[in-house]
């Protein structure tokens, strides 16, 4: 006899290249702050330095886990801003040279690239180059990236998607941008690294942050972003054991002899992402129908999702306009389990 309820399914989320939640330490360090380092860190008084010890305290702890001097980190609240402040600064002292980069790059470093007098494309790089901007780890493909050996040039690698999923080597570079939320902290929390001595100009006027970026800090995002970095090792373990479950499901999915290809497949990649080419299907019509069916993933960047205009870091491998229209990205939490996946290869064969 029928109960009268309807089963519901839980969501799965395979789209943690966009966004992944907060460890639970994370959260719970953000909310003591609210409650208890609520003070401006700017301020002489008690309340106010206490706050500013935590600051720093933070700042400490990240920057050990980065193997950088505490000081050479900038706190921003994104990576959006980590990169125009960066890229911005570099301009009035580098730009009458060109950069070079990574061509698949995410508009938050493409825009500010604008103001510069030239710029090249990699593998290309101009003889007089002033920059080389790298992607660690593409946010669509996965695809890893190394940093290009480039002498009398400022080295930036932005480290957004590659941190706390794989290893990140900042000997090869000059300044890095790291994004929180990816790694299991708060949004409103993101680093910006430079070594000292590069020919860089303040944008944001104010006394925090060393005079390199005005605006009262977030405490509670920074203190977030300190605890979620304490997992960092955990979490890059967990997402390296991801591989073979990935590889599963790319073998499974590319079996049924229905044009799917995996883009990237024979390059070094992040062990949680596939980037999936449907030929035939629409990549958003295909999400929506994803989505109606309880699985959260992605037509590629989260910038780009809804727009009309296809994916540039799927064009810059070669595919067409048309094979970027048709392009899923799907990308596993940390703590993915087989039977989510295996639920995900039934629904994908089933809606297609």
């Amino acid at each position: 006899m029928a109960s009268g309820y309807i089963e519901v399914m839980p969501r799965l989320y395979f789209d943690a290249n966009a966004s992944a939640p907060p460890h639970p330490e994370a959260v719970e360090a953000v909310r003591r702050a609210m409650a208890e380092d609520w003070a401006n860190p700017t301020s002489t008084h008690r309340e106010g330095q206490r706050a500013r010890h935590r600051l720093e305290e933070a700042r400490r702890e990240i920057a050990a886990s980065l193997g950088v001097a505490p000081g050479e980190l900038v706190f921003c609240a994104s990576a959006t801003e980590a990169l125009h402040l960066l890229i911005r600064g570099l301009q009035p002292a580098l730009g009458d040279r060109p950069a070079a980069v990574f061509p698949g790059e995410h508009s938050a470093c493409l825009n500010p690239l604008r103001d510069w007098s030239r710029v090249s494309w990699l593998p290309e790089l101009p003889a007089d180059c002033a920059t080389v901007v790298q992607m660690a780890a593409n946010n669509e493909t996965g695809i890893l990236y190394g940093m290009p050996s480039v002498l009398d040039a400022v080295r930036i690698k932005d480290g957004c998607q590659a941190w706390g999923k794989v290893a990140v080597d900042l000997s090869d570079c000059d300044a890095a941008v790291f994004s929180g939320h990816k790694m299991g902290g708060p949004r409103g929390a993101a680093l910006l690294w430079m070594r000292p001595g590069l020919p860089w100009e303040a944008l944001m006027e104010g006394p925090q942050e060393r005079r390199r970026r005005g605006g009262t800090e977030d405490l509670p995002a920074i203190l977030g972003l300190a605890a979620a970095a304490r997992h960092l090792t955990e979490r890059q373990r967990a997402n390296a054991e991801l591989q073979s479950l990935r590889d599963a499901f790319e073998t499974e999915i590319t079996s049924w002899n229905r044009d799917i290809e995996v883009i990237g497949g024979g390059s070094p990649r992040l062990p949680n992402t596939t980037c999936a080419l449907f030929r035939g299907w629409n990549g958003e019509a295909l999400q929506a129908t994803l989505d109606l069916a309880g699985f959260a993933v992605s037509t590629g960047s989260a910038c780009h999702s809804g727009a009309v205009k296809p994916s540039h870091a799927i064009t810059t491998l070669g595919y067409s306009l048309d094979d970027a229209r048709s392009v899923l990205r799907f990308s596993m939490l940390p703590d993915a389990q087989p039977v989510e996946v295996e639920a995900l290869v039934a629904a994908i064969k089933r809606l297609t």
